[in-house]
C-alpha cells in the first residue's frame, strides 16, 4: 500500500527528501507531496542574483562545491570552486528538474495535528486553507526560522539589522534609503563565529573597494569608516584553500624532523579537513559533541599548522595564546577578514555587549568586567544567530513537548534520535536537515534513513530501538565545554548513516574493506540500488575530485590562488636598485606596498587589488626623494593566473598590461624545501623586463615575498630587487 507524505519546506533538505523518497524507494512505497511557503524553491539560497532572502545572492559557500552537493547530480566542471549563493539555487533548481520533484509553491502550512498514527495538515493556498491527511510528515523548513536581534539594542538610533539582511554597505547606512547617514563613523558587528566574521569581512571589502575605485565612491567618505567586531572569544579565520602539505619530514643521519613547507600544494579547505586516512583503526568515533581540553589542544594545533599562525601577530583580541588554547575551539571561514583586522580596517573587540548606553554609544564588557565603550557609531549589524521556534510553529504543543522543545537551545531545540532524525516516540514524524550547519550529504542520509525506516527495513527499525543518544544530546544544551557545532563531525555522521543503512564506501579499486583512505564525499556513499545515470553521475564528481587532486600535485593549481589571497594587506617594503647606466640612478628605497581589494574592475577577474606603494628613494647621488607608484592585479579561477596591469596616473584606474606570473612546477621537488618561484617576460616597447619571482609560505600566509626586474633598453640596464614583509 503507497504511503502518503507531507515535506515542509523546498529548501535543499526538502528537495533531497522528496527526491530520495520518490525516486530511490521501490516504486509505489511513498506518495510525496511538497509544501513551500515562499514563490520558489531553494529556502536560503536564491535562485537569481537578485533576491531578498536570507541570504546575500552574491555571498560565497564557505564548503566547496564538492560538499554542497547531493550524490547523484554532479556540478559542471567549469564551476568556481566555492560558488556563489544564487548558483547554489540553480543546482538546486536543475537537481529538481532531473529527478522530477513536484513542489507546491506558495503553500504555507498553518498547523499540523496527528491523527492516529498518521497526520492532518492545514495549509492556506494563495487565499484558501485546506487540509489534507498524510501516512507521514518531513519537517525540512530549516534550521534558520528567525534571525535574533537583541532588545539592547532597540534604543539606539542607528540603523540596527540582522546580518542576514545585509546586501549593500549603502542601503546599511541608510537604513534602506530612508533615512540619511548618521554622523557616526563606525560599523560594529557583533557576534564572532560563522556569520559575524563573514559579515565583517564583506562590509571592509565593500568600504575598501569604495574607497580604491576610480571615480565616484556609492557612499560620501568611505575613507573614514571602519569595522568594529564584538567576539565573545577569539575565532581562528580560515581562507577557503589550505595547504595540503603545511609541513615536511626532513631525515638527516636516521633523524627526522618537521619543518614548515615553504612551497605547499593547495585544495578547498574541505577537501583537506574531512579526510578519512587521519582517523584511528576502526569504526569512525564522534569527535564532536563534549570537547576535553586535550581534545580541544589538538585542534588548536592544527589549525595553527594549517593556518601558519597563532594569530598573535592580529592583536590580542584574535590571539590563540594561552588559555584558549584548552577550550572548545571557535572556527570561522574567511578569505579577507584577518588582512583587514591586520591592517586596522576591522577592530576587533573582545567581551558582552552589556548596555546601549546613549542613541550612538554601546558598552562591551570583557570577562573581567571592564568596560569599553564604542561610540560614534554609524549602524550596528548583529550577527547573533536565528531563533528555530519559526520553523517549528506548525507543530503543536503537545508534539513540541514530547520533543522537549527548547526554545532556548540553539543547537538542540528537539530532542531526536538517530543524528537528529527521529524521535522514537513520534516514528511517522521525521526531520532533515534540522540542526546547526547541515551538510547536504548529511541531509541525504537522513531522508534516506527515513526512506528505509518507513519502508520497513528491520535494521533501520532496530536502530532506532536501540538508540541512546538523546540523553547526551540533551546534557550538550548546558555543557559549557560543547562543540562550536555539536553535530560537527561530518566524518562520523557519514559513516555512521552508512553503517545503518549498510553503503559501502566508494574506494580505489584494491583498497581493502577496512582501510579508510580519502576525503568524505557524498558521491563516495551511493547505495548499490542507484541506477545506471545515479552511478554515472557520482562516477563524474569523483573523476573531477581525483583531477583536482593529481593537478594539484603536479600542476599546481591553486597555487596562484592562494598567494593571491596571501598577498592582501600591508607589507614593508625594501627595494635596491642597481643601474649599469649613469644617466638612470641606482639607490635604494624603503616604504610600504598596499594590496587594497576591490571589485573587479576587469571583465574576465574574479578578484582584484590595487596595488600603491609609497617610501623614501635614496639615490646613489645622495639625498632623498619620495616615491610612489600604482598597479592593479587581477585572479581568475577560471585561469588560475595572476596578471598584473599598469595605472594611470590617478593610481586607481588600470591602463596597459605589464605582465603575467608562470609559476615554475618543474623546479618543485618533494622536500625541497624553497619557495614558489614565478617568472614573466615582457617587452614594454623598447625595453624588455624580465622578473621573477619567489613567494615562501608558513602554512596559508606568505612569511615573505620578493620580485626581481632585470629591465634591458636602448636606455636601460638595471636590475630591481624587492623584499616584502609583514610590518611588526
Amino acid at each position: 500500500m503507497v504511503k502518503s507524505v507531507c515535506i515542509i519546506g523546498a529548501g535543499p533538505s526538502g528537495l533531497v527528501a522528496a527526491k530520495t523518497l520518490s525516486h530511490d524507494a521501490p516504486k509505489d512505497t511513498f506518495h510525496v507531496t511538497v509544501f513551500e511557503a515562499s514563490h520558489r524553491i531553494g529556502g536560503l539560497w536564491p535562485l537569481e542574483k537578485i533576491d531578498d532572502g536570507l541570504v546575500n545572492p552574491d555571498m560565497c559557500v564557505n564548503q566547496s562545491r564538492h560538499t554542497v552537493s547531493f550524490s547523484d547530480f554532479a556540478w559542471g566542471e567549469e564551476k568556481s570552486s566555492f560558488p556563489k549563493a544564487w548558483e547554489v539555487g540553480q543546482y538546486l533548481e536543475a537537481y529538481r528538474v532531473r529527478y522530477g520533484v513536484s513542489v507546491r509553491l506558495g503553500c504555507r502550512v498553518l498547523g499540523t495535528e496527528r491523527v492516529g498514527e498518521g497526520w492532518r495538515i492545514r495549509v492556506r493556498e494563495e487565499v484558501d486553507e485546506k487540509t489534507y491527511d498524510f501516512d507521514h510528515l518531513i519537517v525540512a523548513s530549516g534550521f534558520f526560522g528567525k534571525p535574533k536581534v537583541p532588545k539592547i539594542f532597540d534604543g539606539l538610533d542607528v540603523p540596527v539589522w540582522h546580518s542576514s539582511k545585509i546586501r549593500d554597505v549603502k542601503d546599511l547606512l541608510t537604513d534602506s534609503g530612508t533615512k540619511p547617514p548618521a554622523p557616526g563613523k563606525k560599523i560594529v558587528v557583533v557576534g564572532g563565529q560563522m556569520s559575524g566574521v563573514e559579515t565583517a569581512g564583506s562590509l571592509a571589502f565593500q568600504i575598501s573597494s569604495a574607497v580604491n575605485t576610480p571615480g565616484t565612491p556609492p557612499f560620501s567618505e568611505p575613507e573614514k569608516y571602519v569595522v568594529c567586531n564584538v567576539v565573545q572569544k577569539p575565532v581562528w579565520t580560515m581562507p577557503l584553500f589550505f595547504p595540503k602539505d603545511p609541513d615536511v619530514e626532513i631525515s638527516d643521519g636516521g633523524v627526522t624532523t618537521k619543518k614548515k613547507n615553504p612551497s605547499p600544494t593547495f585544495l578547498p579547505l574541505d577537501l583537506v579537513n574531512y579526510n578519512l586516512s587521519w582517523r584511528p583503526s576502526g569504526p569512525v568515533q564522534n569527535s564532536s559533541g563534549h570537547v576535553t581540553p586535550e581534545g580541544a589542544q589538538m585542534v588548536h594545533g592544527f589549525m595553527e599548522t594549517y593556518i601558519g599562525t597563532d594569530q598573535a601577530d592580529l592583536g590580542a583580541d584574535i590571539s590563540m595564546t594561552g588559555d584558549i588554547r584548552s577550550e572548545p575551539a571557535l572556527l570561522a571561514c574567511s578569505d579577507l577578514y584577518t588582512e583587514f583586522v591586520r591592517h586596522k580596517k576591522i577592530q576587533t573587540i573582545t567581551g558582552k555587549v552589556t548596555k546601549a548606553s546613549s542613541s550612538t554609544t554601546i558598552d562591551v564588557e570583557d570577562k573581567a568586567g571592564n568596560i569599553q565603550q564604542i561610540s560614534d557609531i554609524a549602524a550596528v549589524v548583529c550577527a547573533t544567530g536565528f531563533d528555530a521556534s519559526a520553523s517549528l510553529s506548525f507543530l503543536p504543543a503537545d508534539i513540541l513537548e514530547t520533543l522537549q522543545f527548547s526554545p532556548t537551545s540553539d543547537e538542540f531545540p528537539l530532542a531526536l534520535n538517530i543524528h537528529s532524525s527521529i524521535s522514537r516516540k513520534i516514528p511517522s514524524l521525521g526531520f532533515v536537515g534540522f540542526y546547526r550547519s547541515p551538510y547536504w550529504g548529511v541531509m541525504e542520509m537522513q531522508a534516506r534513513y527515513l526512506s528505509a525506516l518507513w519502508s520497513g527495513d528491520t535494521k533501520a527499525a532496530k536502530v532506532l530501538e536501540d538508540d541512546t543518544t538523546i540523553n547526551s544530546m540533551l546534557k550538550l544544551r548546558t555543557d559549557p565545554r560543547r562543540a562550536q557545532f555539536p553535530m560537527g563531525d561530518y566524518a562520523y555522521l557519514m559513516e555512521s548513516f552508512a553503517s545503518i543503512l549498510s553503503i559501502t564506501r566508494q574506494e580505489p579499486p584494491g583498497t581493502s574493506p577496512d582501510m579508510k583512505t580519502g576525503i568524505v564525499l557524498p558521491p563516495r556513499y551511493l547505495p548499490e540500488s542507484a541506477s545506471p545515470a545515479q552511478k554515472n553521475n557520482a562516477k563524474k564528481a569523483l573523476e573531477v575530485i581525483d583531477r583536482i587532486f593529481a593537478h594539484s600535485a603536479s600542476e599546481g593549481k591553486f597555487v596562484a590562488r592562494a598567494v593571491f589571497r596571501a598577498l592582501q594587506g600591508i607589507w614593508h617594503l625594501e627595494r635596491t636598485i642597481t643601474s649599469k647606466l649613469e644617466a638612470f640612478p641606482s639607490g635604494s628605497l624603503s616604504g610600504t606596498a598596499s594590496f587594497l581589494s576591490r571589485y573587479p574592475t576587469k571583465e574576465d577577474a574574479e578578484m582584484e587589488y590595487l596595488y600603491f606603494e609609497e617610501g623614501e628613494f635614496r639615490p646613489s647621488w645622495g639625498g632623498t626623494m619620495s616615491a610612489k607608484r600604482s598597479y592593479v592585479y587581477h585572479y581568475s579561477e577560471s585561469t588560475d593566473k595572476i596578471d598584473v596591469w599598469f595605472a594611470r596616473s590617478d593610481y586607481k584606474t588600470s591602463d596597459y598590461f605589464f605582465h603575467e606570473l608562470e609559476f615554475l612546477i618543474s623546479e618543485k621537488k618533494e622536500g625541497y624545501l624553497q619557495p614558489w618561484r614565478a617568472k614573466s617576460s615582457h617587452l614594454c616597447i623598447d625595453d624588455l623586463y624580465n622578473v621573477t619571482y619567489e613567494f615562501s609560505f608558513s602554512g596559508t600566509l606568505l612569511k615573505q615575498w620578493t620580485s626581481r626586474y632585470e629591465v634591458k633598453g636602448p636606455k636601460k640596464d638595471y636590475v630591481i630587487e624587492n623584499v616584502y614583509t609583514r610590518p611588526r
